[in-house]
């Protein structure tokens, strides 16, 4: 049952190593998403594209870790109800809350 349980931690593993490579290979990943609606981004925006995948970066490692210590400590109760609908609500709210930031963001810096 393990290795299934470890399942959630290695998607969160592989989502973290490529956002943050994107970080160090530049363009980051939430730069080339950007791209695809507005190929000409302002200087202003690839620094804000880069600052968001740092936070996905941080949701990645901090997700990853509460699903490896429900699987590793907690009941099949916990695990299940943390990697089936607590980590899905939580990243809705970053996406929700990202949208909002961004769209306060392009009002400030009229982009």
């Amino acid at each position: 049952m393990l290795p299934l349980k470890l399942y959630p931690v290695l998607i969160n593993c592989a989502l973290l190593v490529a956002f943050g490579y994107s970080l160090v290979s530049p363009p980051s990943i939430v730069e080339r998403l950007a791209r695809v609606t507005d190929p000409i981004l302002p200087p202003e925006a690839v620094i804000y594209c880069r600052r968001v995948t740092q936070v996905w970066c941080a949701f990645f490692v901090f997700n990853g870790s509460v699903a490896l210590g429900t699987a590793l400590w907690a009941s099949e109760a916990v695990w299940s109800l943390y990697t089936s609908v607590i980590s899905y609500l939580l990243m809705g709210a970053l996406f929700g809350g990202e949208y909002l930031v961004r769209r306060r963001f392009k009002r400030l810096h009229h982009v």
